[in-house]
């Protein structure tokens, strides 16, 4: 911005990046922050709150979860589960992914479930979805669960929102202790087009994107912010393929491959994508079941088997599938807006094996 913007103010700098957390996220972000400085961790909650009864405002999951006491270590045979959580949420979070812990967990007779904490605090994990950039997100889930006695020998995955971008990094990048079976719940696989809570085919909302997708792959947006590494604009693939720092290199995307991608991804026994069949975050939602917009167009859709990056196999996605180990399932609500007891059908699906 101060290159494009001579005499730029650093305060207008904060400015623009309140507004652009506002579009983002549907919330009085000055307000917040005020808040968290003043009293803390309560008013995040509230927040949260506030997002679920909005309709998913932020990539949180704030559900009713039935409190459960587990007793972790009892008699089990079934893997250990890592959870990640998504944009705007923490793991320490007491209203949906410290629940979901306890749940899963009861429901595997006593098996070891974690949450990944990214930070040292739960302010820095909650703030580190939006300003700490996903490359360097995925090194700490990598630190975080290498240095986890109870995963040495491997796990199962389970990914919320933009956790699953977060999850699909330690994959192909990683996947040592490996992740057995993987459940991606509403998560922008493929990227999205436009901004959350923003329809990208309304005409003002095109235009924000427009204006925002100008700087998304600057080298200062990219290094500074989670949301732009996965943003992948249709109309700009020769800037999102040089400049994005994230996507288009786990994509394979560029001209050089990186050819242990592949063969790490399929060390997965299975992967299992859910969409949200109305989801207003994820534009297009599409992306949660590896589709996308076609390279050039802003209407027509690609589904998984027309897209580049699984016809050309760049990362194993269709030997996985042609291997009869990818598995689509939907929530018919809005993003991150599933039941308890659909999540422990999953969880009966694909965890206890």
């Amino acid at each position: 911005l101060s290159r494009l913007i001579p005499g730029l103010s650093q305060n207008m700098l904060r400015k623009l990046l309140l507004v652009f957390l506002v579009v983002c996220c549907h919330a009085d972000w000055e307000s917040l922050v005020e808040k968290l400085v003043n009293k803390g961790e309560t008013e995040l909650q509230d927040l949260l709150r506030q997002a679920n009864d909005y309709g998913a405002g932020m990539g949180a999951v704030v559900m009713d979860v039935t409190q459960v006491e587990v007793d972790v270590g009892s008699s089990t045979t079934y893997r250990p589960v890592v959870q990640m959580h998504g944009m705007g949420d923490y793991a320490k979070n007491p209203l949906g992914m410290e629940p979901l812990r306890r749940l899963i967990s009861k429901h595997l007779n006593g098996t070891y479930v974690t949450n990944v904490q990214i930070g040292k605090t739960w302010y820095d994990d909650w703030l580190n979805t939006f300003l700490m950039p996903l490359n360097q997100e995925v090194e700490h889930f990598a630190a975080t669960v290498r240095k986890d006695p109870h995963l040495k020998n491997g796990f199962n995955a389970v990914g919320y929102s933009q956790g699953n971008l977060v999850v699909r990094g330690y994959v192909e990048r990683y996947n040592d202790p490996p992740i057995y079976n993987w459940l991606s719940v509403h998560g922008p696989l493929a990227g999205v087009a436009g901004f959350p809570q923003c329809n990208y085919t309304a005409e003002i909302c095109r235009l924000w994107d427009n204006f925002l997708g100008d700087l998304a792959y600057e080298s200062f947006v990219q290094n500074m912010l989670a949301q732009a590494n996965y943003y992948r604009d249709p109309l700009r693939i020769k800037a999102f393929n040089k400049g994005d720092l994230f996507l288009a290199d786990v994509n394979n995307e560029r001209a050089t491959k990186n050819a242990t991608y592949k063969p790490n991804f399929l060390k997965m026994n299975k992967l299992a994508v859910v969409k949200a069949l109305k989801d207003t975050m994820v534009w297009p939602n599409e992306s949660e079941w590896w589709g996308f917009y076609e390279n050039g167009s802003e209407k027509k859709m690609w589904n998984m088997t027309e897209t580049p990056w699984y016809q050309n196999d760049w990362f194993g996605l269709k030997t996985l599938n042609e291997g009869k180990r990818l598995d689509f399932h939907s929530t018919p609500g809005n993003h991150l807006k599933f039941t308890e007891k659909w999540l422990l059908k999953m969880v009966d699906l694909y965890f206890k094996n």
